[in-house]
């Protein structure tokens, strides 16, 4: 394998977990704001589905790569609601 794939493989197996921590975090924040309506808990949820949505966007860029799509193609990120 060389150099670059290995790094490819790499990075996309942190992203993964990166996404795995944050939708828990995500899930946890929102969980104290309805028990305790803490605002920290809120902004912080606020921050974790910010990240979150980021990491799923690189997550759609591998997906692109996987499917020999070009880097610039826009991933599938499905219906956002705000």
């Amino acid at each position: 394998m060389s150099y670059e794939q290995e790094f490819l493989q790499e990075f996309e197996a942190w992203v993964k977990t990166q996404v795995m921590i944050n939708e828990m975090a995500l899930k946890e924040s929102q969980a104290v704001y309805e028990a305790d309506q803490d605002e920290r808990a809120k902004e912080a949820a606020i921050r974790y589905e910010s990240r979150l949505d980021a990491y799923q966007f690189i997550q759609g860029k591998f997906e692109n790569y996987k499917a020999g799509k070009d880097f610039h193609d826009v991933p599938d990120l499905g219906t956002k609601t705000f």
